[in-house]
């Protein structure tokens, strides 16, 4: 009976080892997947229709006008320094676009780490953590938010598999994986949170 028992507790040791070094190897993913992508995060005035709009205006033309920024970069850092130096740029194309719009607020354009949870975005899902981001806020930046993949390109591209060219495969595979029945994708962001909120 003994001899079971001690068989149990091994099983059970080497069961829970096997859990936790998958989960840890998924987070350390995770992390690479957060260092390797640049966001864009829009920040609406208000949650009001009007607002909500105008979000999705400026984010069009934002696009539309800044895309081409990041053609030939082919690394996050590259990414990160190209944002930087249009930032003035995006924000001028921001104001004109709420000009336009019978809009007098302001706009701030900042590149920023911020924290983002899990997101599921049609065939891809990014997992929870800080991000360097761009981030733009309309007026007072207390409306629903908008955000996509700035680099790789996905904001633009016809399909994120295409855009992803420059993540590794490890990485591909985590963000584009069917996230239905991912529970350690829940697990990084619950331990994400508790970092963050330290």
């Amino acid at each position: 009976m003994k001899y079971f028992k001690r068989v149990e507790a091994v099983l059970c040791a080497v069961l829970v080892l096997c859990i936790g070094l998958n989960i840890l190897s998924f987070g350390l993913c995770c992390r690479e997947v957060r260092q390797d992508v640049l966001r864009l995060h829009i920040l609406a005035n208000s949650d009001t229709a009007q607002d909500q709009e105008l979000k999705y205006l400026v984010r069009d033309a934002v696009l539309r006008e800044n895309g081409d920024i990041f053609d030939n970069v082919n690394t996050v850092e590259q990414a990160k320094a190209k944002a930087a130096a249009n930032l003035e740029a995006m924000r001028q194309t921001a104001l004109r676009t709420l000009r336009q719009n019978g809009s007098n607020a302001a706009v701030e354009v900042t590149l920023e780490k911020s924290f983002f949870q899990t997101r599921y975005y049609r065939d891809f899902t990014l997992p929870a953590g800080e991000y360097e981001a761009v981030r733009i806020v309309i007026g007072n930046g207390e409306g629903h938010n908008w955000w996509c993949v700035m680099f790789p390109q996905m904001c633009l591209a016809a399909s994120a598999a295409n855009a992803a060219e420059n993540l590794s495969e490890e990485e591909k595979q985590l963000i584009f994986s069917d996230p239905q029945f991912e529970v350690r994708f829940k697990c990084v962001e619950i331990y994400e949170k508790f970092i963050n909120w330290l």
